[in-house]
């Protein structure tokens, strides 16, 4: 078994998707192959994915052939890789370019290998989920400085009369919100709930930190990054990931412009912001 996976066998079917000379060769193999990256068939459902996705299209790499997995398996690869934040830009823009219709293609069995490895890549490689059955002072009271109330910003930011996660909550003194609420908003409407966090997000982390003076598209697209990694999970960041190019479209410089115009114009005792060094 030689399989070749990565950006090379991506490379292979889109010629325009260019590799870096020294770009590894990804290859799941039984052994190591001189001058690869190995990819043990052992683990996180690889010997699997290689005999179920793997094409007839071949090329030679060390004087050893190697059969290229085929898109639809490059796509639930790249997917699965999604909910982490190393390399992120790099794959979610192999994704959304290159092979999204693929995974839009995706049966029930697809689902299962990709959740299948989904799963595994958490167990390898653990990343912390913010923890939602919590109350919501406790679900904010994280790293982050914040100079003003996390549900404020969402107030200022929110494309209705209230904000779109209120419309979610399943108890309102949770941070949970209940995936049944979720289903019955509008492709539209979850896509701004996406945003109204995006924006939130933006704006405390690197906006107000930065006496506003931080680029607010490069915020943006940070915080779509954050959300779609380590600040959200479950049903919430899946959409975010799959709906990536969307969210980041949402982008709005008068949006941010009119926030600014309303927090520098309330006074002071009025902002709901936190007092002392309450983070």
């Amino acid at each position: 078994m030689n399989v070749l996976i990565g950006s090379r066998a991506l490379n292979y079917w889109f010629p325009e998707a260019q590799v870096r000379p020294q770009s590894d060769w990804d290859i799941i193999s039984d052994e190591p192959i001189m001058g690869s990256e190995w990819h043990d068939p052992a683990i996180l459902h690889n010997r699997e994915f290689a005999d179920r996705y793997c094409s007839h299209h071949a090329v030679e790499f060390n004087g050893r052939t190697l059969r290229v997995m085929s898109p639809m398996g490059l796509a639930l690869i790249k997917r699965s890789h999604l909910w982490r934040d190393l390399s992120f830009q790099k794959h979610v823009t192999h994704f959304h370019k290159w092979l999204f219709t693929f995974y839009n293609q995706r049966d029930t069995i697809d689902q299962q290998f990709l959740q299948r490895r989904i799963d595994l890549t958490k167990q390898m490689f653990p990343q912390g989920n913010p923890n939602l059955m919590q109350k919501k002072d406790d679900f904010f009271a994280d790293a982050v400085t914040k100079k003003y109330d996390h549900d404020w910003l969402h107030e200022l930011f929110a494309y209705h009369d209230q904000p779109l996660y209120i419309r979610l909550l399943r108890d309102p003194n949770l941070a949970w919100c209940d995936k049944d609420k979720w289903e019955t908003l509008s492709d539209e409407e979850k896509t701004q709930c996406v945003a109204e966090e995006v924006y939130v997000i933006s704006t405390e982390r690197f906006l107000v930190p930065n006496d506003w003076k931080y680029p607010a598209k490069r915020a943006f697209m940070k915080s779509t990054d954050k959300v779609c990694t380590t600040l959200c999970s479950g049903w919430f960041r899946d959409f975010a990931i799959d709906n990536y190019p969307k969210v980041l479209q949402m982008f709005d410089q008068q949006k941010f412009n009119a926030v600014q115009q309303v927090i520098n114009s309330t006074p002071e005792f009025k902002r709901k912001f936190y007092n002392g060094n309450q983070s």
